[in-house]
């Protein structure tokens, strides 16, 4: 039987190659699935690619979730067309790239508010919901960059941000726990990119050859992004239902071990 048969789970940034694999992967396990995104064009793709597997998926387009307004509307949409709100999952993300030096104010608002600031609205928007169920799971996608700097990566409020999603996501855990409410966090190391336009600028991963973080992984390769959703899809499951509050290191090995390297 689908582990999320019936269940009504929100993804926010399906036009992304990550929600676009999470929508799928919910789906193909019953999941009825919101999507949201303000990429019009990629988030309808991601709707027609599910529904051609069979998935029942409806999506909001353009919608900001770190507007109020917005995510408001999103909740609205799945509690009138199902009737509950079992699952967020927090996916959406923007950084804004600028090293200390070089970076404005602009900058660090930028990353703040769609790294920090949409997890808080979207958890802000589906929270009546899930207390009037007395049960519901929240997952925030953060980084590894939430636990340590990573060196090479000019992003001046990255880290500052997903330290932020770890404390929302304890903060969240405590308050939801007398509720039925679980809250728990993953945070992923470098994930490849397949679908990257061949590049002499990207490494055979699609990432950038200027920054090849992922060999400082103890498993030697970065992430596929099946990997990443495979457990969201655990986390937000009934077969995760002692675990709240934690984050769960998604990175090869990172964030943990220093890998020595064989001359």
């Amino acid at each position: 039987m689908a582990e999320f048969k019936d269940k009504v789970v929100l993804i926010s940034g399906i036009g992304g190659r990550m929600g676009r694999i999470a929508a799928q992967m919910f789906a193909r396990e019953g999941a009825k699935v919101l999507g949201c995104d303000i990429a019009i064009q990629r988030s309808e793709e991601t709707c027609r690619l599910v529904r051609a597997e069979g998935g029942e998926i409806f999506s909001l387009e353009p919608l900001d979730l770190a507007n109020p307004l917005d995510a408001q509307q999103w909740a609205d949409e799945a509690v009138s067309r199902w009737g509950r709100i079992d699952v967020l999952y927090n996916n959406a993300a923007g950084v804004s790239i600028a090293p200390f030096e070089n970076a404005s104010i602009e900058h660090w608002n930028y990353t703040i508010r769609n790294e920090l600031t949409i997890a808080y609205v979207a958890a802000r928007a589906v929270w009546p919901q899930m207390l009037a169920q007395k049960k519901g799971v929240i997952v925030n996608v953060a980084s590894i960059a939430g636990h340590l700097e990573l060196s090479g990566f000019p992003a001046v409020a990255h880290g500052v941000a997903n330290a932020g999603v770890l404390a929302l996501t304890r903060m969240l855990a405590a308050e939801g726990a007398p509720h039925g409410i679980r809250s728990v966090s993953i945070s992923p190391g470098l994930v490849s990119n397949p679908d990257a336009p061949p590049s002499p600028l990207l490494d055979e991963y699609g990432l950038p050859t200027a920054r090849p973080l992922w060999r400082h992984a103890a498993l030697g390769r970065p992430a596929r992004a099946e990997e990443i959703v495979e457990t969201a899809l655990f986390l937000a499951s009934d077969r995760a239902s002692y675990i709240t509050g934690t984050d769960v290191a998604v990175d090869g090995g990172m964030s943990s071990i220093i890998w020595r390297s064989e001359a």
